[in-house]
């Protein structure tokens, strides 16, 4: 096997964490050790590598074969070398034994079995295959367990110079064929089947980046994993875990598509459609056909986090949002049913990451009416010298029972580690043995108690395709297992072994400084929220990616990119939408009212729905948008006009404050530099025109009057006659003037014109003041009185959605200033 021994060693020691892989994110720290171990290794003179075991377990009357490689890292010859195998008739007691015999580091006293198969010559840096044949007869053990069984390297003395341990089950042909222990019955085991992936969904259409394509493609990391579940999903009846975004970001992939988009949206690469995201979504939909499917929340998020951090709104909307979206992708019902679950139902159960729950964490999935949740097993109580079984239960902080199934340790660590995406046949046939071995002696711990194993690989789990199917294969195949779906471990017997499965204070969450920062983020996503019409998907599953369980612990840098770029996209978007043009506007009013239009520019891709607020510095001046109450939507890349009628109780100038707003009453905001302020002045010049007309009629009627009187009119008693054509007007046939038509008469009708006038006058100046009233004109003598609005305030100044709008809010007095409304 080419698992390197100090990499068994820190499986055996616990050192390598269940950290789950993330792709095109790990750190080259872990491969740097690898591969300064593989170096190491190979500057042995001599290097054994075993390529094959088959079977992977012992039973009386077949025959093992092994196969390996011997190589020679020297530049010079050897002869005389060998290979031998050597094994115990006792059987390994405990899983920690077993992982020290696999490392290396354990003493087992071992005879030679059989006779060494000799190498008569190696020359340097050249290698040869080996092959040996052991009857399971040759092992001379009759019980049912895990035995150590090496293959050495010896010299030409027989000191051994290389080995490389194997720990081999054995499986005893008759039920009752050992002296101490009847053979056990088969334990159920069930596989959590994860297909889980980063997040790639941003806030702008398309996706961050195109490091997806790849996964999808044959040979990569999704492909495989379908590829080995769908050929096993039914023999190991799988249970599938799949994470809703990756869904939607493959769907996404189908369609031409931009990637790597800035926070503007802009300087994408377009992408065609993706044919690999085509075939995957379909192969997963017609591999997870009838079977068992539970969903993660809509990126994955950090559920221990979230809970914790009281981030719940997040928590409950990122699963509603997941299960609609699996529902529909995957021809499934939007609601999670509880196990067991039907066919073209999703499965109401959780998976926090790392399996790490905190009783605020069951609380809040409890009210989602999710009853089975899956955790990590903790150690064994003092004084428990065997594996308990997965299944046990636990009641929420309100006295909520929910079903906890607990995933084996031993078995996560195993497949948690970076060697399980080797290519090599030597890793992964040592990985394949080791699993095996791990199973067997947890039945052998204790087998007359059945125990249900419950197998949870890391949730982004990158093994080759060749390891995923011979770990399936080893537990279809395997004597001492039995394949089980989630649904039929979950009735099996509970077991009160521990005190709590609860960590009150998870370690491997997302810091509380960055869901901190993504709770101030979320109120401007809010905001923008309600100014845009239709739907707005993507914000959340932008948010939803930055709170993602794959930036817990190591990777949480990324989160701080992602919550950089969302940042950014937010800002450009209000940056789009503005009021006005002009820094400052200048109006004239030519009396003391008037209207004036201003614009809404929106250079978005969609379109939005605003209000306006204005505000005076001075009292005086009231500004009105017409209609009122009435929230505007703009088209994309287009302006909207807003006219806004303008009032004013006494001539001088006043400052107009004039802010956009969301149909939810809040302000919008602005940059702090670039205010849109419209200067107001207010004049006589209406009033003035208004007497000027007046006091030119009257003058052109006095005018008038004196010209007829001239030309002459019918006195008194005089009966009208038309005038001689031939003569002037106002004069007989003869030429002299008629009677009555002296200067007396002028004079009357030149004064009756005049008062005539002045009447005609004072109407007009009655009228001019009447604009300035809403409640019908007044009197010239009466008193200036500032204008008052039915119910007038600020608020109902300015636009605003219908029925929605500040009330009871003081009215301002004469000469007092406004306070200004804080933004």
């Amino acid at each position: 096997m080419t698992v390197p021994r100090l990499w068994r060693a820190g499986v055996a020691a616990g050192v390598i964490a269940g950290v789950a892989t993330v792709p095109l994110l790990a750190g080259s720290a872990g491969t740097a050790k690898a591969a300064q171990t593989v170096r190491a290794e190979s500057a042995a003179p001599v290097q054994l590598t075993v390529l094959s075991i088959s079977p992977s377990y012992a039973m009386p009357g077949r025959t093992i074969v092994i196969k390996g490689r011997l190589s020679n890292n020297t530049n010079t010859a050897m002869t005389g070398l060998g290979v031998r195998l050597m094994s115990s008739t006792a059987a390994l007691s405990s899983t920690t034994g077993l992982e020290q015999f696999a490392a290396g580091t354990s003493t087992v006293p071992q005879d030679q079995l059989g006779t060494t198969l000799q190498v008569s010559r190696l020359r340097g840096r050249h290698a040869k295959t080996w092959t040996i044949k052991l009857r399971a007869s040759g092992l001379r053990v009759t019980c049912f367990g895990v035995y150590p069984l090496t293959v050495q390297v010896t010299d030409a003395s027989g000191s051994a110079v290389a080995g490389d341990p194997i720990p081999m089950p054995f499986w005893p042909d008759k039920a009752h064929s050992c002296p101490q222990t009847a053979r056990p019955d088969r334990f159920p085991i069930s596989w959590v089947w994860p297909l889980v992936d980063i997040p790639h969904a941003g806030p702008c259409p398309g996706l961050l980046d195109n490091s997806l394509a790849p996964s999808l493609a044959a040979g990569g990391r999704l492909s495989n994993l379908l590829a080995a579940g769908r050929q096993y999903s039914t023999s190991a009846r799988l249970t599938w875990a799949i994470d809703p975004a990756l869904l939607d970001n493959a769907a996404t992939m189908t369609e031409p598509y931009p990637a790597g988009s800035s926070a503007s949206c802009q300087s994408g690469s377009p992408r065609p459609a993706s044919q690999d995201a085509k075939n995957w979504l379909t192969g997963v939909v017609r591999a997870t056909r009838g079977q068992p499917v539970f969903v993660t929340p809509y990126g994955d998020v950090d559920v221990a986090g979230l809970a914790q951090y009281g981030r719940l709104t997040d928590l409950r909307r990122s699963f509603a949002m997941g299960q609609r979206l699996a529902g529909q992708l995957l021809s499934r019902g939007r609601l999670p049913a509880p196990l067991p679950a039907g066919a073209k139902q999703l499965s109401a159960v959780a998976w926090p990451a790392d399996g790490i729950a905190s009783p605020a964490v069951l609380e809040v999935l409890g009210a989602m009416k999710i009853s089975t949740v899956i955790l990590a097993m903790p150690p064994p109580p003092p004084g428990v010298t065997y594996t308990p079984g997965a299944v046990t239960s636990t009641v929420d902080g309100v006295g909520t029972k929910l079903k906890v199934l607990l995933a084996d340790n031993s078995l996560a660590r195993l497949l948690a580690s970076r060697m399980v995406a080797s290519r090599k046949a030597g890793t992964i046939s040592g990985l394949s043995q080791l699993f095996m071995a791990e199973t067997a002696m947890i039945v052998a711990e204790k087998p007359a108690m059945q125990r249900p194993i419950m197998v949870t690989p890391p949730r982004r789990w990158n093994p080759s395709k060749s390891l995923a199917e011979d770990l399936l294969t080893d537990t279809v195949t395997a004597p001492w297992l039995r394949s089980s779906t989630l649904s039929q471990l979950s009735a099996q017997p509970e077991q009160k072994v521990y005190r709590s499965v609860l960590r009150p204070h998870p370690a491997a969450e997302l810091s509380g400084r960055v869901l901190k920062a993504i709770a101030r983020l979320d109120n401007r996503v809010a905001l923008l929220k309600s100014m845009m019409i239709g739907r707005h998907d993507r914000l959340s599953h932008a948010v939803y990616s930055i709170e993602s369980s794959a930036w817990a612990g190591q990777h949480a840098h990324h989160a701080h990119v992602l919550l950089d770029h969302m940042r950014n996209f937010v800002t450009s978007q209000f940056a789009g939408i503005s009021v006005g043009g002009q820094h400052v506007i200048h109006v004239t009013l030519g009396g003391r009212v008037g209207s004036v239009t201003i614009s809404v520019h929106n250079s978005l891709d969609y379109p939005v729905r605003v209000g306006l607020r204005v505000r005076s510095s001075n009292n005086t001046v009231i500004a009105r948008q017409h209609p009122p109450h009435q929230p505007y939507i703009v088209p994309a890349h287009s302006s909207a006009p807003i006219k806004l009628s303008v009032n004013a109780t006494q001539t001088g100038k006043a400052t107009l404050k004039l802010s956009l707003r969301a149909p939810t009453g809040v302000l919008l905001p602005n940059p702090p530099d670039k205010p849109l302020l419209m200067e107001i002045s207010a004049t006589n010049l209406g009033t003035v025109a208004l007497v000027i007309c007046a006091a030119a009629l009257a003058v052109f009627v006095v005018a008038s009057a004196a010209q007829a009187i001239r030309r002459g009119r019918p006195g008194p008693g005089q009966s009208e006659k038309a005038p001689d054509p031939a003569g002037p007007p106002g004069t007989d046939p003869a030429g002299t003037d008629s009677p009555g038509t002296g200067p007396v008469r002028a004079e009357a009708a030149r004064t009756g014109a005049v008062e005539t006038g002045a009447v005609e006058a004072g109407a007009v100046e009655a009228g001019d003041r009447a604009v300035f009233t809403s409640r019908g004109p007044r009197m010239p003598d009466s008193p200036a009185q500032p204008e008052q609005p039915d119910k007038f305030d600020a608020d109902r100044s300015e636009l605003s959605p219908v029925g929605r709008g500040p009330a009871n809010q003081p009215q301002a007095q004469p000469g007092q200033r406004p306070t200004e409304e804080s933004q």
